[in-house]
């Protein structure tokens, strides 16, 4: 059975100031992580757009800039789902070891009638690595118009939450969710890949 129609949104904004040199470009084993995100979205997917930053040249995707300058990740969103007119299934290029089990979960969930369905783990919200229907896409501009870039409002307001034993069906949820924002986050990662690889 193939996933439901949707969109794979890479979003590859952010200034990277942590890790002091582009994450596109930062290197995870044998691919970048916008490559490794990529990969992930392209099972789910038949397409996949790159939304906000810069276009990557190793990727062949279609770029989408923010809409919305200096407005954070929820611009990113926004312009992905003004643009496609379908479900917006999200990654952050910086999340490198999301299944894709775990995206066609949310996605499922609003193929079912969630206006966004997106991880919770420990009582945080996980807003990109989620899925966003069209319904979502007016009470998310009516923020920004707001001045407010925050996403974890919107998420208490409209979503419905992929709680700690869907998320254990597909990994652990201190790996699956690890976020890349500094040096020392990367060789956090690059220790659990290599676990994984002895591991398989």
């Amino acid at each position: 059975m193939s996933p439901p129609k949707a969109i794979g949104a890479l979003l590859v904004g952010g200034f990277s100031t942590r890790m002091g040199r582009p994450k596109a470009k930062v290197q995870l084993g044998e691919l970048s992580l916008a490559a490794r995100a990529s990969d992930t979205l392209s099972e789910l997917s038949t397409e996949v757009i790159l939304v906000g930053g810069e276009p990557i040249a190793d990727l062949q995707h279609r770029h989408l800039p923010d809409a919305r300058k200096d407005a954070g990740p929820a611009a990113g969103i926004e312009t992905a789902l003004s643009n496609e007119g379908i479900h917006v299934v999200t990654l952050a290029l910086d999340l490198p070891f999301v299944p894709p089990e775990l995206l066609l979960a949310t996605l499922i969930a609003v193929d079912q009638g969630a206006i966004i369905c997106a991880p919770r783990w420990e009582g945080r919200w996980h807003p990109l690595c989620a899925t966003y229907s069209q319904a979502a896409l007016d009470p998310l501009r009516q923020r920004l118009d707001r001045g407010v870039f925050d996403l974890y409002g919107l998420l208490d307001e409209l979503a419905t939450p992929l709680e700690t034993n869907a998320l254990r069906e597909v990994g652990e949820p201190t790996e699956i969710l690890l976020n890349i924002n500094t040096p020392e986050d990367l060789e956090v990662a690059e220790k659990l890949l290599s676990a994984k690889s002895q591991e398989s």
